[in-house]
Parts: C-alpha cells; sequence; structure tokens
C-alpha cells in the first residue's frame, strides 16, 4: 500500500508540470525594437494596445514580462507602414496603408503565428490587399443600330435597334441589354409582315486581347423575347390563298461575337453580330374566316449586324 500512494505523487507532479507548462505557453509580452520603429510614443502605444488585444483574442495571455517576448517594429514611409512581428513561433512582416489598417493587419499576423485557422477572410482584409485583388470594373450604357434578317420558309429584311448596359474587365463583361428589336415595318396583317425582338437580354462577353485598345470578343447568354412572321396558306381545294401568321414567344439562346474600339477612351464604339436562336417554335394563327391548310410550327431564328456606340460611367 505504501508503493502504491508513492506513484501518486510523480503523477501529481507531472500533472502540475503539465499545467505550468501549459500556462506558461499560454502567456506572451510584446516588445517593441526601438532601434527600428519610427512610430511616435503616442502612436506606439496605442499599436501596442491593438496588437495585445489580437493575441488575447487568440486565447493568449498578455503579461507584463516573459521569458521569450514577441518583438514588433513599424517602419513608416508616407502612408505606408511596414511592420514585423516575431517570436518564438516564428517571423511574419506586412504592410498597411496609415494607423487605421494596422489592426486588420495584426490580426492576420497573430493568427498566422498562434492559430491554426485561415489568417485572411472578410473581417480583417487590409487595404492594400483589397486593391490588389479587387479589380475594378468599367461600365457603360450604349445603343446599336443595325440590319437583320428573320429566317422561315424565306429571309425577312428588317432595321434592327437595341440598347445596353456593359461592365467589363480587362478580359470578361456582363452586358444587360433591351429592346432588342426587329420591328414590323407594314401596316396591318400581310404575308410580308414580320418582327423579332428580345425585351431583356444577358451576356457574358470575353475579350480576346484584354488589354488592347481594339479587341475582337465573343459571347452568349439568354434573352426573353418572341418572333411573328406572316405566310400564305391556300384554300381548300383552290388555288386563291389565305393570310396566316405564325407567332411564339419564350426563352432564347443567344450568340455574340464583335469587335470593340477605343476601349481606352470614354466613348466606346462596336460592331457586332447577334444570333438569336428561339426555344420554341412559332404556330399558325388564322386570319381568314375561311377554312385553308393550315401552317404547321416553325422554327424562326434571327440573325442582327449592328453598330453600337457607348458612352462610359466609370473610369479607372
Amino acid at each position: 500500500m505504501r508503493s502504491t500512494g508513492y506513484l501518486k505523487y510523480p503523477s501529481m507532479i507531472l500533472f502540475v508540470l503539465l499545467i505550468a507548462a501549459a500556462t506558461a505557453e499560454a502567456q506572451v509580452c510584446i516588445r517593441v525594437d526601438e532601434s527600428k520603429d519610427t512610430l511616435s510614443n503616442q502612436e506606439r502605444a496605442a499599436a501596442l494596445n491593438q496588437l495585445a488585444r489580437q493575441f488575447e483574442s487568440e486565447g493568449r495571455r498578455v503579461v507584463p514580462d516573459c521569458p521569450a517576448p514577441f518583438t514588433v517594429s513599424h517602419i513608416r514611409l508616407g502612408d505606408q507602414i511596414t511592420v514585423t512581428l516575431s517570436g518564438t513561433e516564428g517571423r511574419r512582416e506586412g504592410t498597411a496603408y496609415g494607423l487605421n489598417d494596422l489592426p486588420a493587419l495584426y490580426n492576420q499576423m497573430v493568427r498566422s503565428l498562434v492559430g491554426d485557422r485561415h489568417i485572411v477572410d472578410r473581417s480583417n482584409v487590409t487595404a492594400s490587399q483589397s486593391s490588389a485583388q479587387r479589380i475594378h470594373s468599367e461600365s457603360h450604357f450604349y445603343m446599336r443600330l443595325g440590319y437583320g434578317g428573320i429566317f422561315s420558309n424565306r429571309t425577312y429584311g428588317k432595321p434592327a435597334l437595341g440598347f445596353g448596359y456593359r461592365a467589363e474587365l480587362d478580359s470578361f463583361a456582363i452586358d444587360a441589354s433591351f429592346l432588342n428589336l426587329l420591328p414590323d415595318g407594314h401596316n396591318g396583317y400581310s404575308a410580308s409582315s414580320a418582327s423579332a425582338g428580345s425585351l431583356m437580354k444577358l451576356e457574358g462577353l470575353y475579350f480576346v486581347n484584354s488589354r488592347a485598345n481594339g479587341t475582337p470578343y465573343v459571347g452568349g447568354g439568354v434573352s426573353y423575347g418572341s418572333t411573328s412572321v406572316g405566310t400564305d396558306a391556300y384554300y381548300t381545294g383552290t388555288n386563291t390563298k389565305a393570310y396566316s401568321a405564325l407567332h411564339g414567344s419564350g426563352l432564347q439562346g443567344e450568340l455574340t461575337a464583335g469587335y470593340e474600339f477605343a476601349r481606352t477612351t470614354t466613348l466606346r464604339v462596336f460592331v457586332q453580330a447577334d444570333a438569336t436562336l428561339p426555344f420554341y417554335k412559332a404556330t399558325s394563327q388564322n386570319y381568314s374566316n375561311i377554312n385553308y391548310v393550315p401552317v404547321g410550327p416553325r422554327y424562326l431564328p434571327s440573325l442582327v449586324f449592328s453598330v453600337g456606340l457607348g458612352w462610359q460611367r466609370n473610369r479607372r
């Protein structure tokens, strides 16, 4: 029994030593390398307070003195402050733009040294990282004029127009356009009447030579619109024609190819070809009081060539 009790004491001593080691590891202290630091005394005190708060948020207790302190220095050049933080866990260096950017940078450095979590998230991104990773876009409104054709039993040629908004990065753009029309110029119903268009179209575009002043581009997307054409149908048993209309509406696939000029200016000029491929077929509607041979459902794609002019709003 005496030997059993004797064995308990080393275990207790080991447990106490482990607790003491864990407590010592959870304690940190911070020193400023005054030979390199260029902040004023007031700024330095505020910076140390912020740095201490970051260590405490990671579960470390900040104490006045410890065997292995963390050392920090700030080198200011204009609005740019280079921060170096080093300790037993390693060394980290980063750049802040102004004093207001220091808390986010401290948060990243401390996380990197003492934690296993992701060091950068939306709560601590610095101004330098934001400007480097977030690409500014350029945007412009535009209008297009041109000529196109609707393909049925024959091709119906029509003038074309459209309006839109384009937001561009260097290589890619989002194009949202509306009232893209091939309007019908005939009055009343006739076999020569035809029209097509989309109320709204959304496309993604890719610029081949992204940084050039002029570049080809291609893209595609979807739209919602309608198509209708007039056609002739024969009365039953006679050679006399009656007028019928083919009409359909719904979602449409869109393919685009073009060339954009003067990308470095506030005015944009482009030439563009747009193919509209309906996801529906047009069906027959009878405008005669006499029975006739109906026209079956028909697929009515269209193609437009146009010239566009854009005026820019947000310039980099």
